[in-house]
């Protein structure tokens, strides 16, 4: 009998292949369609409250809806990915959103709008996790970082596209014309995923699906000799190699010593979330206030999303050679410095474009940063649970923050005292990864997490 093959070290020794660079390519779009989507409602808010004689702050329950079906998503619908395999439960979240997006489109009341944005919310939460977790397993130890940042651009670059679009369309044919394209797009990229994204290789082995791991393979390392009766096995120091199938229950997030990172990332993900969750609800209505006209309001609160697209971007490269701990550590401390100042720049639309710019690059590429670190820090058997439950619990907890901005808002608060309060929980973050850089690694995870964190504890 030959030796088994060892999946991981294949990957890790060859140079990336076609196949992983359409994984990535095929997440990169989901995410975009997974930033549009939820970015949609924030953009026509404005068109919204006026076509409806909305009061200031009326929204604020429907932005709060979606962010609590969000976290729940995510605690529900993205552990099925370690039980039914990640490109299955990744395209039922993405045909359920599209149906979601064309009853948004059909909504005539506030509670008909939240209702339906908890509904869309619930089926988007999964996606994110999903998505990294897989290109997390199809990349290169040496690249993984920056592979999987670099995708998680795609985020940004929706949500922006859908704020430009808004710009574009509203006018002439009114906000719902957002949500129609929101439910056809997602239908074209179920049909590529069906066809061209790859199941996770390593979710594969755990399941001894020995002909498409050879096939797999085979499109990675094409000089590969793979013997018919091949074996497969996984290189890791836990038990991934053991219970091939089992799916991992949530407890073990908090066994082998795992508790206090677990923890740790939970509570990093809350503060980041918090911030991020405000800003992508409130801020092209704040930016409105500024006193600026609507159209130059909207095109600068993309910005938030440019900014978070060179962050996502730069940060994987920085993660790969420095460390993930200490480079989101000197990212939080910039963006609490950022947000703060976005209350300092009144009406100049270039100080609003600088400051805002500076606000996505820390918050936004922490969060897509902070997901590809997840991955690393759980074994295959738990991946998709270890990460959709980090960003499902955050997700839940910062609920708060699209409802705190409402009650602001409503309460006529000065924009200055509004920014500052929403820098102060990137302090928070920041200590959080500072004490995550101190916490031991679990000791399944340890020598595949070797390269990235140690060179954050250096």
């Amino acid at each position: 009998m030959t030796d088994p093959i060892n999946v991981v070290e294949i990957i890790d020794s060859q140079k990336i292949s076609w196949l992983q660079i359409r994984v990535a390519l095929l997440g990169a779009i989901t995410l975009m369609l997974d930033g549009f989507d939820n970015q949609m409602i924030a953009y026509v808010a404005p068109a919204l409250k006026s076509a409806w004689h909305l009061s200031a702050g009326a929204l604020g329950p429907v932005f709060s809806a979606g962010v609590f079906g969000v976290g729940l998503g995510s605690i529900l619908i993205g552990p099925f990915g370690d039980r039914f395999g990640r490109v299955k439960t990744l395209l039922f979240t993405v045909l359920c959103f599209a149906v979601f997006s064309l009853l948004l489109a059909q909504a005539s009341t506030i509670s008909q709008l939240t209702v339906l944005r908890f509904g869309i919310g619930l089926v988007l939460g999964a996606v994110i996790p999903l998505v990294v977790v897989l290109c997390n397993e199809y990349a290169p130890l040496r690249h993984r970082a920056k592979m999987v940042t670099i995708m998680t651009c795609g985020y940004s670059v929706g949500a922006a596209s859908g704020g430009l679009l808004s710009v574009h369309m509203v006018p002439r044919f009114g906000w719902t014309s957002v949500f129609y394209v929101g439910a056809v797009l997602p239908l074209l990229l179920a049909l590529a995923l069906l066809l061209w994204m790859p199941e996770s290789i390593r979710f594969l082995t755990l399941r001894n699906d020995t002909a498409r791991i050879a096939a797999i393979l085979r499109k990675i390392a094409p000089s590969l000799a793979v013997p018919a009766d091949a074996r497969f096995m996984m290189l890791t120091t836990g038990r991934d190699t053991g219970k091939n199938g089992a799916f991992s229950h949530v407890r073990e997030l908090f066994t082998e010593n795992r508790t206090r990172i677990t923890l740790l990332l939970w509570a990093c993900l809350f503060m980041n979330l918090i911030v991020l969750n405000f800003m992508n609800s409130w801020l092209p209505t704040l930016v409105i206030q500024t006193g600026l006209p609507v159209r130059q309001a909207l095109q600068t609160a993309t910005m938030l999303q440019f900014g978070g697209f060179i962050g996502i971007a730069l940060m994987g490269l920085f993660a790969d050679r420095f460390g993930y701990y200490k480079v989101l550590a000197a990212v939080f401390a910039m963006g609490c410095v950022g947000i703060a100042l976005i209350s300092q720049a009144g009406k100049s639309q270039a100080g609003l474009v600088v400051t805002i710019f500076i606000g996505g690059f820390a918050v936004i590429g922490s969060q897509m940063t902070l997901g590809a670190l997840s991955a690393t820090l759980y074994p295959t058997r738990i991946r998709a649970t270890g990460s959709s439950w980090a960003f499902g619990v955050a997700r839940l907890l910062s609920v708060v923050g699209p409802f705190l901005g409402g009650l602001m808002i409503a309460s006529h608060w000065p924009l200055e005292t509004i920014f500052y309060c929403a820098a102060v929980p990137m302090l928070f973050a920041m200590v959080a990864v500072l004490m995550m850089m101190r916490a031991p690694q679990p000791p399944s995870t340890r020598q595949e997490a070797r390269v990235h964190t140690s060179r954050g504890l250096s």
